[in-house]
């Protein structure tokens, strides 16, 4: 697992980096990531959160539910509001792992949790999810950012698309000089 140790090696690899291209963004990368992460969907979601105004939430929150004697587990959680936050990447769709979470979903809800889903769709635009997430945290009398913070031009920052690199330019057919 990534630990304390591990993010200070890697900012050490970066020292000899420093002035060249890109080294902001590979320290920035370096300082945001966090231990037990299992997707890049919930690093994007945590990103979301924290960059919208939302405290950071813990990750992969371990909850024990009596009644089945299960331990279930949650992607992101606010676990003193019992709030929990699933990302629905596509492989949520089988039969098996959607049969799963419903189970998953249904026994922490009995025990008063609370949960906001969301997709790549909703990083992309936001604003649905974050408005959905403020108000749960309003009604359990929880502070909440102000939805200007991922409104209008603010939303566009939220969820900075990873750039795509710039395609490969084709080589030239070589053509041979007639004589």
């Amino acid at each position: 697992p990534f630990g304390p140790q591990d993010r200070d090696a890697l900012q050490e690899t970066l020292v000899p980096l420093a002035g060249r291209r890109g080294y902001r963004a590979l320290v920035r990368a370096v300082e945001d990531a966090r231990e037990g992460v299992e997707s890049p969907g919930e690093t994007r979601t945590r990103l979301l959160l924290s960059r919208a105004g939302f405290p950071e939430p813990a990750l992969n929150l371990r909850v024990r539910v009596p009644s089945d004697a299960r331990t279930r587990r949650l992607d992101l959680a606010y676990e003193d509001l019992r709030v929990a936050i699933e990302y629905d990447g596509d492989v949520h769709r089988s039969r098996g792992a959607w049969r799963e979470d419903q189970a998953r979903r249904d026994s922490l809800e009995s025990m008063g949790w609370t949960f906001r889903r969301l997709t790549a769709a909703d990083i992309r635009a936001p604003g649905r999810f974050l408005d959905a997430l403020r108000r749960t945290f309003l009604r359990l009398g929880a502070d909440a950012p102000a939805p200007d913070a991922w409104r209008g031009t603010a939303g566009a920052e939220l969820s900075r698309p990873r750039p795509r690199p710039a395609p490969h330019p084709r080589p030239r057919p070589r053509t041979r000089p007639r004589p």
